[in-house]
């Protein structure tokens, strides 16, 4: 993704959930249906997904193609460890190598795990 710095577990997970969102292959995730349960899986307010939703670009798209889903995954792991919701930190050097990782991968186990389960 460009300007966005991914490890590469984090790219093997965002890839697994884009192509699980993506349903009709198009490469462009509708922000309701499987995007929208993922969300809900990482239990954060309505209000903090909205501006997720807002600076990842998707609002204005009406979409999220595969920039602006990494890109909002990388907020919810960010919103999910307190952190101020900013796209300017995701990339700043400040959180040591996986720190946010950890958050992500919590995330999307109990997303896979529900998904599993239900």
């Amino acid at each position: 993704m460009e300007g966005l710095t991914l490890s590469e577990a984090e790219q093997r997970y965002y890839c697994d959930l884009f192509s699980y969102c993506d349903t009709e292959s198009t490469k462009k995730v509708a922000s309701n249906g499987r995007v929208l349960e993922l969300f809900r899986a990482a239990q954060l307010p309505n209000d903090v997904v909205m501006q997720i939703m807002e600076l990842c670009g998707a609002t204005r798209l009406g979409y999220f193609g595969r920039s602006q889903f990494y890109i909002a995954l990388k907020l919810v792991a960010v919103a999910q460890s307190g952190l101020p919701l900013r796209v300017e930190s995701l990339n700043t050097g400040k959180a040591k190598e996986g720190e946010w990782v950890g958050f992500e991968l919590y995330f999307a186990y109990r997303f896979w795990e529900s998904d599993l389960v239900s």
